[in-house]
């Protein structure tokens, strides 16, 4: 009888000192996953001493404030032969822009707008030429926006500070232009008074509400000439007054809603005087001989 404990295709028993390697791969995941997490406290410990001690280690963009703009008055190259000249690119003249009241001056689009609702009243909008002239060409480009046969637009010339003493040109909404002399008596006491230079005269060259119109008034010694889209209307003679400021002006009469006149273009052209005493023009001195040093 035998007492052996073997059996038949059995493996032998594992002693209980000795254990069984792993595999080599499993190793190599191991030590791969030690080094992420050591690395990942790592850095967990070096920002935190970046923190304590105030560096940041990502930079952060710092965001960059534009400038304000800077206004910059557009330049206006004017005629040669010009003393004062305006296309309405900026208020770089410096227009009187008020409103109230019915009066209203607005600058836009290249545009000056006298707008007045003010029945039998003028707008007056003094060109600021800071100066008195005595001979010269003004012209302005016009367009009536709205008005009817009672209003008008035109020129004060050659007027005092107050527009007291002046000559008034009118472009009239009835198809017709006149030239007056508006003046105070010495006791200033009676309304201005006018005394018609050119009466109500029709002019087929006036174009009706929407068109453009150039109005030119040439003021030469004791004549005033009425020119209009470069037709000469009218030349009368008046002594009156020499010399004064330029004004426009839109005049509400008393059956529209009210009077409204886009000027674009306002020229001043300095003339001579047919009265002035012509400065000589020197001689030119003769060139000299050269001498050769024979008699």
């Amino acid at each position: 009888m035998h007492t052996s404990t073997e059996q038949t295709g059995s493996h032998p028993p594992i002693p209980s000192g000795r254990q069984r390697r792993p595999p080599v791969i499993v190793l190599v995941c191991v030590a791969i996953i030690v080094i992420i997490l050591l690395g990942g406290s790592l850095v967990g410990l070096l920002e935190s001493r970046n923190s304590a001690s105030g560096k940041k280690v990502k930079a952060v963009a710092t965001p960059t404030v534009a400038p304000s703009p800077t206004w910059i008055p557009t330049a206006v190259t004017p005629p040669a032969e010009s003393f004062f000249y305006d296309t309405f690119v900026n208020n770089s003249h410096g227009w009187s822009l008020a409103s109230n009241d019915g009066y209203y001056r607005i600058l836009v689009n290249n545009t000056l707008i006298l707008a007045n609702t003010n029945p039998d009243t003028p707008l007056i909008e003094s060109v600021p030429a800071n100066t008195n002239l005595d001979d010269y060409l003004v012209s302005v480009d016009f367009t009536v926006n709205r008005g009817d046969t009672h209003d008008s637009v035109g020129l004060y010339v050659r007027g005092d500070s107050t527009l007291s003493h002046d000559y008034r040109v009118d472009m009239n909404g009835n198809g017709t232009f006149d030239v007056a002399k508006e003046w105070l008596d010495p006791s200033k006491v009676q309304p201005a008074q006018t005394t018609m230079l050119v009466p109500p005269t029709h002019a087929s060259e006036l174009k009706p509400a929407g068109q453009q119109n150039t109005l030119s008034v040439i003021m030469l010694g004791p004549t005033i000439t009425v020119v209009l889209n470069n037709v000469a209307l009218k030349t009368v003679n008046d002594s009156s007054y020499t010399n004064g400021q330029v004004a426009l002006f839109a005049r509400h009469g008393s059956s529209s809603s009210g009077v409204n006149v886009f000027f674009s273009r306002v020229e001043i052209d300095r003339l001579a005087s047919p009265f002035a005493t012509p400065t000589p023009t020197p001689s030119p001195t003769p060139p000299l001989t050269p001498t050769t040093g024979q008699p």
